[in-house]
């Protein structure tokens, strides 16, 4: 079954501690927005508003602007509905991204205008949290830190549609809590995007290891396994490497880990597991897409999976109301942190 190399040694060992790697920011402080404010529950009872509004949560003063502009064309879906979708959903969302640097994906202008990436903060109010860290590249950079639903609001205001969060909190930025397998169809059928969820669920199973699964909101699955942050990047990496290759061993009809589009073969899935590495990040489970449709990044049951749950069940218009009557697929994600189960085996092999 390709799992007796883990066996060997079933005590992982913690990579040392790193050097502190983050520092306070040096961005400019913008002043508090001024005018009367709304409370989030006059904001959520407002019809069809326009214009520039103000929003008080927790003393902060959130301001909201352009609340009419469309940001989904086909669906007339407006700002002022993706932002109502943040605060229903925030008390599902925040534990997946509280204390953790973001990725920033700006869509200004709606998902059918130019978006731009944003790592580097130029200024920002006092309720964002920033920090100070260093890229893959060696240049410092000043990253938003989401710190509360005032956060979210402000960058969900800046066009940030979609939420990237890091694997890692601030606090212990080189440690991640969970690992992250992609299943990217890439034009495979979507029942061979469900059967290699499953297949992976059975590998990581294997080694005693319990995943949680995701719609991407995209087009393919995400797999999560909750983690103690004990491990540094690389020993995650690593792992998510050896699972990739042994999805791909035990199905090579539908799996493959080849990079390159032109080397997968026609109806492949393709099994990611690069987005593991430090300053990568992945669709925060509860977030909105930029996709027709506005889909979004939903938790599911595996019992989901084998009724062959779809990427367009899950809308910002419908999440909601489903959050309201049905269990929180994913409660209990961090409550069910894990170990890696044994001694990883050397870079570019596969799994035996």
């Amino acid at each position: 079954m390709g799992l007796k190399p883990y066996r060997k040694k079933r005590n992982f060992e913690k990579t040392p501690e790193p050097v502190p790697a983050v520092k306070p920011a040096r961005i400019k402080r913008t002043p508090p927005a001024e005018g009367s404010p709304l409370t989030v529950e006059e904001f959520l009872s407002m019809k069809n508003p326009t214009g520039d509004v103000i929003v008080e949560i927790g003393g902060a003063r959130v301001a909201l602007t352009h609340l009419e502009r469309v940001y989904w064309p086909a669906e007339r879906i407006t700002k002022f509905e993706l932002l109502c979708y943040y605060i229903r959903v925030f008390p599902f969302i925040d534990p997946f991204l509280r204390n953790r640097p973001a990725i920033l994906q700006r869509y200004p202008r709606g998902i059918a205008a130019p978006k731009f990436f944003q790592h580097d903060l130029q200024s920002a109010p006092s309720y964002l949290r920033s920090a100070r860290m260093r890229n893959e590249e060696g240049r410092e950079i000043d990253y938003a830190v989401y710190s509360g639903l005032a956060s979210l609001l402000h960058l969900v205001n800046l066009g940030t549609i979609e939420h990237h969060p890091w694997h890692s909190t601030v606090d212990r930025i080189d440690r991640p809590d969970w690992l992250v397998i992609d299943l990217d169809p890439g034009g495979a059928p979507w029942e061979s995007v469900l059967r290699t969820a499953r297949v992976t669920r059975a590998v990581f199973g294997g080694w005693g290891l319990s995943v949680y699964p995701k719609t991407s909101g995209s087009s393919g699955i995400h797999l999560y396994l909750p983690l103690e942050p004990i491990y540094d990047y690389d020993t995650v990496a690593l792992f998510a490497e050896v699972v990739a290759n042994e999805v791909a061993l035990r199905v090579p009809e539908i799996a493959t880990v080849a990079r390159t589009p032109s080397a997968r073969k026609k109806g492949q899935v393709y099994v990611d597991w690069l987005q593991n590495a430090r300053g990568k990040s992945v669709i925060a489970p509860y977030s909105a897409r930029a996709k027709g449709g506005a889909t979004v990044s939903m938790p599911v049951t595996w019992e989901e999976i084998d009724q062959e749950v779809r990427i367009a069940d899950f809308t910002i218009r419908n999440v909601p109301k489903r959050l309201k009557t049905e269990r929180d697929r994913w409660s209990g994600f961090f409550d069910h942190r894990q170990r890696l189960p044994g001694r990883p085996m050397k870079k570019g092999k596969q799994a035996a």
